[in-house]
């Protein structure tokens, strides 16, 4: 494992990359019509992307582009709220603390603190309770954004099924057909909405950026964001930083830790960060698409690297609590000393 302050310095630092991520259609596995042929070109070039980068463009998901606008328009109505407003539904408020609003700065990569504020959503669960990840959702009210729970919960839905897609195509290049009919079953799922004010040109990035250098937890993560450029950026195999600006109507979409561990690394987790330096509040609406909480996690037999240890069994959801709560630590309160590195996949 690299050494943790190697893992703080990468999120500031490094030569930005002209390479370009990849584009993957995935519309022949949301079709029930569509052919074979159709299929197997879709999953050669999943494939393909995973592997090289595990970072790429989707098109074909099927959702009309003036719907996703719509959507982030949402977010920023959120953010536009009276800051009380935000506060009233802050996490630490929450029954398990760790659903609702977090202010700027009270997210934590790598010991630094994140230049962004959020609203974390999760799945209910039938009876809430204190226990991590057990509590009740914290929305904002009504009366302020009207429909705006009906209208997420609903887009989990949709999401869900996206999911499903990349599930089958993954199945149809790497076998192992039970295990990823499994990953399409009783889907956990974690959505959050991120607000990225525009860091100033004095800020010093070596205290921190709009969000540290970090791998995702889950399956598979769909960004939807903003028209705003020049902000996340994805890190490339020679260690520069590969732009990840918009395309309207596309997602980014990124393998998380899970299918990298289940994959044997074949598929690629790649670590990610955002930059904002633009003139304009951004947002972001990263919708992770998880397995269900008891799925158990080992590398599939015969695509670990010879000579590599395989990973000791886990389950997704234990996985989840021990890194989400290493993230929120309030503003007031001293950053911990040991910073909220992930070992699962060897690399910080």
């Amino acid at each position: 494992m690299p050494d943790i302050e190697m893992l703080k310095d990468r999120s500031a630092v490094g030569s930005m990359s002209t390479q370009r991520l990849p584009i993957v259609d995935i519309s022949p596995y949301l079709d029930p019509s569509s052919t074979d042929e159709a299929r197997k070109e879709a999953s050669q070039t999943l494939d393909k992307a995973c592997r090289e980068f595990g970072f790429f463009y989707v098109t074909g998901h099927g959702l009309d582009p003036e719907y996703m606008k719509d959507l982030l328009k949402l977010g920023h109505k959120f953010f536009e709220l009276p800051q009380e407003k935000k506060d009233a539904i802050h996490i630490f408020k929450s029954m398990d603390r760790v659903r609702g609003y977090q202010k700027l700065g009270e997210n934590v990569t790598y010991a630094k603190r994140d230049q962004q504020e959020a609203l974390d959503i999760y799945p209910e669960p039938v009876n809430p309770s204190t226990a991590q990840l057990e509590g009740s959702q914290l929305w904002p009210a009504e009366e302020d954004l009207p429909g705006y729970k009906a209208t997420l919960l609903d887009y989990a839905e949709k999401m869900k099924k996206i999911g499903h897609a990349f599930m089958k195509a993954m199945s149809d290049v790497l076998g192992h057909e039970e295990l990823f009919e499994q990953l399409q079953d009783d889907n956990y799922w974690v959505l959050r909405v991120i607000g990225y004010p525009p860091l100033s040109d004095s800020h010093d990035l070596e205290s921190g950026i709009s969000c540290g250098a970090h791998t995702d937890y889950g399956c598979l993560t769909f960004l939807l964001a903003d028209d705003t450029p020049g902000a996340l950026q994805v890190e490339s195999k020679d260690g520069s930083w590969i732009p990840a600006d918009p395309i309207p109507g596309a997602y980014v979409v990124n393998i998380g830790d899970i299918i990298d561990t289940l994959t044997g690394h074949q598929y690629k987790s790649t670590y990610h960060r955002v930059i904002h330096r633009g003139s304009r509040y951004r947002v972001s609406m990263p919708f992770f698409f998880e397995p269900k909480r008891d799925q158990v996690i080992q590398n599939l037999p015969g695509m670990l690297p010879e000579g590599e240890k395989p990973v000791e069994p886990f389950t997704y959801f234990d996985h989840l609590k021990r890194m989400i709560y290493a993230h929120f630590v309030a503003n007031d309160e001293a950053l911990p000393e040991k910073p909220n590195a992930n070992a699962l996949t060897q690399r910080g």
